[in-house]
């Protein structure tokens, strides 16, 4: 019989503080503080994250992070990645949720063999990725692979 494999737990902490009408900060001990606030859908500002916009930027992030912990594993060589993101917020038996992200990976890849794999890589990634596990929106994922020029 296999020995019963044990999970660690792990807690991350943050802080907001309000500064004004709809502004605040968020702040860590380990990292520069951060402008939130509302957006200016709801009578805030566009010069400061919103939570819906960090909602998607988590998304988009931890599929990078769980993309590229995965190709190392799996010994794929990345020569770029960039990622835009973008979620979709409306209104779903009588209250606001963010329904959809959309998330187009752009992988530059050291040899064009490498695209199959790259490909599966990322559909291992989006089942592995414990944010996207975590949101009830619809996570769909359009990615372009590409081999880097060498000159």
């Amino acid at each position: 019989m296999e020995p019963k494999r044990t999970y660690k737990t792990y807690a991350f902490r943050n802080t907001i503080a309000l500064k004004d009408a709809r502004r605040g900060v968020m702040m860590n001990d380990n990292h520069p503080p951060v402008d939130i606030g509302s957006p200016p859908e709801f009578k805030g500002s566009a010069d400061v994250w919103c939570p819906e916009e960090l909602l998607v930027g988590a998304v988009n992030s931890c599929l990078m992070l769980t993309f590229l912990a995965y190709a190392e594993h799996r010994r794929l060589e990345i020569a770029s990645y960039r990622s835009g993101a973008e979620g979709t917020l409306e209104r779903v038996d009588g209250k606001y949720r963010v329904t959809r992200i959309v998330v187009r990976p752009v992988v530059a890849l050291k040899r064009e063999d490498d695209i199959g794999l790259a490909g599966q890589v990322l559909k291992d990634a989006e089942a592995g990725c414990f944010i996207t596990d975590s949101v009830i929106a619809k996570v769909d994922l359009e990615p372009q692979f590409a081999v880097e020029e060498t000159p």
